[in-house]
């Protein structure tokens, strides 16, 4: 049975294709030319788009195929005017056009450009398919794009992951996210980080502990926070173990 699912995965493979411009052979899955010149994917999910003065080819990052839990998505080629992009979630505006790298990417227009985001390795490998949907904030001519997004005094900042948090940090917002291997060991279970504000500074983390007008956090949700002592709270974070090997080579991969 085994041997059986094996051949008709290799039968359905598509057939690498070859094209040859300016004496230059290139080969791949996939492949374009515009009679200058030629390229070609390098994975069956890779796409190729052309116009009389480039060719471009997109393959979804590698990683990507592990952690998805299936067939990894058709990105897409969108052109405006001479520009070309290949991605996810492609947005057009003035003559630019941009996409995002993953599939849970998004891309967003605001104030003559455009914008994308795409969440971290450790997420996919987190969530596979399931990605929560990233947001984008635009105001006073600035865009950020991620999750838990916060502005303040004309500045916007989001953070990387679902498990991250932002605040104003003393007139500006500041994030925090957990670290990838802390996401890689708790999966979708990595609780959501808290900050303290004290005398107008944040203070993010975990097992946040003040003492007078001192703050601390631990880094991971295993850290602990310690007041005895004199002085700024010590706080000790043991290494982070365990996660799945997919996500932390996704996670190595996309640094």
């Amino acid at each position: 049975m085994l041997l059986t699912l094996v051949t008709m995965a290799v039968l359905a493979q598509p057939a690498q294709k070859c094209v040859t411009v300016g004496g230059t052979r290139t080969c791949g899955f996939e492949c374009a030319d515009n009679g200058a010149r030629g390229q070609c994917t390098q994975t069956f999910a890779g796409v190729c788009a052309k116009n009389s003065s480039q060719v471009v080819c997109f393959d979804p990052p590698l990683w990507l195929a592990a952690v998805w839990g299936g067939a990894v998505p058709k990105p897409a080629c969108e052109t405006e005017g001479g520009a070309i992009a290949c991605g996810y979630d492609c947005k057009k505006e003035g003559g630019r056009v941009a996409c995002a790298s993953t599939p849970s990417g998004i891309c967003t227009r605001n104030y003559g450009s455009i914008t994308c985001f795409d969440p971290p390795p450790a997420v996919y490998g987190a969530f596979g398919k399931s990605v929560p949907a990233p947001a984008c904030k635009a105001q006073d001519g600035k865009v950020a794009c991620g999750y838990d997004c916060a502005s303040n005094n004309g500045q916007l900042a989001c953070a990387k992951t679902p498990f991250g948090v932002c605040g104003d940090a003393g007139g500006a917002p500041s994030c925090f996210d957990p670290d990838k291997a802390v996401i890689c060991a708790r999966g979708t279970s990595t609780p959501k980080a808290s900050c303290v504000r004290v005398g107008g500074a944040l203070f993010c983390g975990y097992s946040c502990a003040r003492a007078g007008d001192e703050v601390n956090c631990a880094k991971t949700p295993d850290g602990t926070c310690d007041t005895a002592g004199p002085g700024k709270p010590v706080c000790f974070d043991p290494p982070v173990r365990g996660g799945s090997s997919a996500c932390l080579e996704a996670a190595a991969a996309g640094t």
